[in-house]
């Protein structure tokens, strides 16, 4: 491959690039967007997802559920931890 062929190929790279992250913008947009709309339509997802996310912090903190329930329960509400 000549220099000539190298920097042509360099150009046209260079070209693509913001089509790319232009591509990329409008694509995180709308998966944000349908994120979104499908909260709404399945509100029992995000309890669900929530559900999960407890289990799994449940399941790496070694505690037991007593003691996680009692923590949650008897946390004074003033306590900056829970702001």
């Amino acid at each position: 491959m000549t220099q000539e062929e190298k920097e042509e190929l360099d150009k046209e790279i260079e070209a693509l690039k913001p089509k790319i992250f232009k591509a990329k913008d409008i694509y995180d947009s709308l998966v944000d967007e349908m994120s979104e709309l499908l909260e709404k339509r399945y509100p029992e997802r995000r309890e669900e997802a929530i559900k999960d996310r407890l289990y799994d912090a449940y399941r790496r903190s070694g505690k037991s559920v007593d003691f996680i329930i009692d923590f949650i329960e008897n946390a004074d509400d003033e306590d900056d931890y829970w702001v």
